[in-house]
């Protein structure tokens, strides 16, 4: 989640929307493959969600028609207000339960938003992140669960951009594919912080920095 949620928005913070999600789709398609693949959950997860999965990633083309038909201030405010909220949810400890009887109903209304708030938005995080938690996975399959969900956002996001072929031009895809170095470089110093950070203080840094950037968004939007 942390290489797409924090480039995303510091990118927003200098840049216009549809410029800071086009920078980051060929990173984030990258890194989170590398995770969806690593594990041994990946045809299990797969043969269980394929479908709701595409389901995700169609409609990631209807948000991205909506951001298109909008002011793009009103998207970039409304990423800013998803970050805040699902940074203030997180720190507050919300956990989420699923009935088992409207489980199929549930994934289908989760992943349809989750691909609509994507191409809106470039945030792959809401609900998507909420319903696999509540599934009370293990880790390693919590982690790749999210990979696999976040590689198909992502692709699609990709896809619908270039159809919009203004955004996704041929020099930002440049610039996206040369910033893969600096994201692996992130990958690498990153897992060596936390394997001296306690989990905990990283993770109440990681969400309050989100709330500030999200703020500064939100300030930004209404200044210019």
């Amino acid at each position: 989640m942390g290489l797409p949620t924090i480039s995303l928005l510091l990118l927003t913070l200098f840049l216009d929307l549809s410029t800071a999600i086009s920078l980051i789709i060929i990173p984030s398609l990258i890194t989170n493959l590398w995770q969806s693949i690593f594990g041994k959950f990946l045809k299990e997860l797969i043969l269980e969600y394929w479908l709701y999965f595409i389901i995700s990633g169609t409609f990631v083309f209807l948000g991205t028609i909506f951001f298109e038909a909008i002011d793009q201030k009103i998207v970039t405010f409304l990423l800013s207000i998803i970050i805040i909220f699902y940074s203030f949810l997180v720190l507050k400890g919300s956990v989420f339960k699923i009935e088992k009887l409207n489980l199929s109903l549930t994934k289908f209304i989760v992943f349809i938003s989750n691909g609509f708030l994507t191409g809106a938005t470039g945030s792959l995080l809401l609900p998507g992140v909420f319903f696999f938690q509540s599934l009370q996975f293990e880790k390693g399959k919590l982690i790749q669960a999210l990979g696999i969900h976040f590689t198909i956002l992502t692709f699609f996001l990709g896809i619908s951009k270039l159809y919009f072929i203004s955004y996704l031009t041929l020099e930002l895809s440049y610039f996206s594919i040369i910033s893969c170095i600096a994201a692996f470089f992130g990958m690498f110093v990153g897992n060596i912080i936390s394997s001296k950070i306690e989990e905990k203080l990283f993770k109440r840094v990681f969400l309050y920095s989100l709330i500030v950037i999200g703020f500064l968004i939100s300030i930004k939007i209404i200044v210019i």
